[in-house]
Parts: C-alpha cells; structure tokens; sequence
C-alpha cells in the first residue's frame, strides 16, 4: 500500500487534506522483495543495487540505535514523475512507517536517514509523541545515522571554515521552523555540496550523542514515549 493526499469536501467547502492508503499497483508500484516497492521503469540491475543497499543502510541504523525496531515499508522510484507522483518534493521523505525516495536517494546513506525518522516514530509509540521532540532533534539525528555528505561532520566543518550563518536550535523547533530555516541559510550555498541546516543539526546531536550514547538515545525516547518532557531528558547529559 501506498500514501496519497486527497482532499474532503463538504458541498462546496473544502473540509482538510488526509491521507489515505491506496494499492501500489494503481499507481504502477511493483514489489521486489520483503517491504521494498519500485516502479515499472526501474531496470533489474538497477533494482539489484536497490536491494544490495538495504543491509548497508540497516548497519548505519544499527550503530546509533543498536538493535532496529522498526519495519518500513519503501517506495524506490527511479523516474523524477514517480516521485513527483507520490507527492515528493526534496530527495526523500518518511511518512508515519514508509519512506519515498527519489531517483537522487537510492543512497544507503539517505535510505537510512528517513529509515532514521522512521525508527524514531516507532520506538516514540506514533504521532502524539512524535510531535513533542523538536526537529533539530529528529533531524540531526537522522544526520547522524546517514553519513550523508552534504550533511555529516566534514559539511560542518565547511559551515564553521566558511564561517556560513546557521541556525540555532531554537530556530528548528517544529516542521514548520525546519522548513523555513533549510530555505534561509542554503542561501548562496551549493546543495550538492553542503545543506547548512541539515549539518548544524547533526552537528548539535552528535555531541550530544558522544555523552549519552545508545542507553542515553533510548533512554530519552523511552522517556518521552512515557509522558516526560524531552528537554528534561535530554539536559541530563
């Protein structure tokens, strides 16, 4: 099954936009193995190195969260119209447990930086919760796992060389505040070199993570997932 947005009506008034599960087929989705879905286009050696990926970016997963708790379901498109088509916009994204990734992220790296995003909504026990841990955090930790280039720690190295505004995290709170602060510091930035935003907020996790380590990640995420409040756990370390 895949993620489409529909919108409700109510006579002649829009009431919201949802999200509703429909088959892979009707959108030309075939699967390839255990919860990896491709679209027609794809070529067989193409979906081999799909597949070859998957182990690689569960490693990277593993080495920050130990063991993987969660199972997404993913959406590989080799086509810019597949993407565009699944409602994509950047190179990637997660939605609740299943990632859509664009031609430019059949990546190990940026297949475990939305699995990341995944595994976090899993282990945090859904939405609500998931709600009340701020995107640098989400994000960065993301950043984290992935070893992504124009993300990782040799692309914030280039922010603090360059000396290239960045945000704060008070600035990265909610998805709205990550959304806006992405198109604000990438200004004069080359995106395939470096996303400033995505750097600082890796930056910012990772030496927390030094300190806290997996029992301190899981600690927090259970804490939250228990109703305590995130800043309090994770000032702890």
């Amino acid at each position: 099954m895949i993620l489409a947005t529909i919108v409700l009506f109510s006579g002649c008034s829009t009431i919201k936009k949802t999200k509703v599960v429909l088959p892979p087929s009707w959108i030309n989705m075939k699967k390839i193995a255990p919860y990896i879905y491709v679209n027609e286009e794809m070529t067989e050696v193409d979906q081999k190195l799909l597949i070859k990926k998957i182990p690689v970016a569960k490693n990277y997963i593993a080495d920050v969260w130990g063991n993987i708790a969660s199972k997404p379901i993913i959406y590989a498109c080799s086509t810019t119209k597949c993407f565009k088509k699944l409602g994509g916009g950047a190179r990637a994204h997660q939605i609740i447990n299943h990632l859509v990734l664009s031609p430019r992220a059949l990546t190990a790296e940026l297949i475990s930086h939305e699995w990341s995003h995944a595994e976090l909504y899993k282990r945090v026990g859904g939405i609500l919760n998931w709600r009340k841990i701020p995107s640098w955090f989400d994000e960065g930790l993301s950043v984290l796992v992935s070893h992504e280039p124009r993300h990782n720690a040799k692309a914030w190295n280039i922010v603090v060389s360059k000396k290239l505004p960045h945000p704060k995290k008070e600035e990265l709170i909610s998805l709205n505040d990550w959304n806006k602060s992405v198109k604000k510091y990438q200004n004069n930035v080359d995106p395939n070199e470096i996303v400033v935003t995505y750097a600082t907020a890796g930056h910012i996790v990772e030496e927390w993570y030094r300190k806290a380590g997996k029992e301190g990640l899981l600690s927090l995420i259970k804490g939250v997932k228990n109703g305590k409040e995130f800043n309090q756990l994770y000032d702890y370390y």
